[in-house]
């Protein structure tokens, strides 16, 4: 019986590749990686009205963010064929940003459900309790306010937020 390896060891030359060149050139693969996520937000965020900077609309935050990402990712890319790197050292904090990513990501995703008052209360005692050590005490009486000025703000600039269950 014949076995055909020749796909894995492939893929096991394709990986040792990829592996090489994110050793030699971080940034230069952190600058396409990003400059692909601000593209791909561009692109989710472009049906959005945009207003102005007077009255921003829906549009506004996240166009503008993402042209700000992207504006950054192309300035990394440039560098990185300007000045040498080191290879990335990975310790058991690089977990914890992974988490937080994770987290940040999760938040976008159930803030049209949830609301922006939930959302935004989970992700911030997340990241107090969880990353920062914070007690419970602590993480409420400085999450409580941030959500609620944080909200009036948007209301008073005339930005739309998810309800969620919650009647504000």
């Amino acid at each position: 019986m014949h076995h055909d390896t020749s796909m894995t060891y492939e893929g096991r030359l394709i990986l040792r590749r990829l592996n090489e060149v994110l050793a030699r050139h971080p940034d230069r693969v952190s600058g396409i990686f990003l400059a692909g996520v601000a593209v791909a937000a561009l692109f989710g965020a472009s049906h959005l009205p945009f207003g102005s900077i007077a009255a921003p609309d829906a549009g506004f935050f996240p166009l503008s963010l993402s042209t700000l990402l992207l504006i950054f990712a192309c300035v990394i890319l440039v560098n990185s064929f300007f000045r040498s790197s080191t290879a990335p050292q990975f310790s058991a904090r690089t977990g914890a940003v992974l988490l937080a990513a994770g987290a940040f990501i999760l938040y976008a995703l159930v803030i049209p459900k949830a609301g922006f008052v939930i959302s935004t209360m989970a992700i911030l005692l997340l990241l107090m309790r969880g990353f920062g050590g914070m007690g419970w005490t602590r993480s409420i009486l400085i999450a409580v306010p941030m959500v609620m000025l944080s909200y009036l703000a948007f209301i008073r600039l005339g930005v739309p937020l998810p309800t969620g269950p919650l009647p504000f």
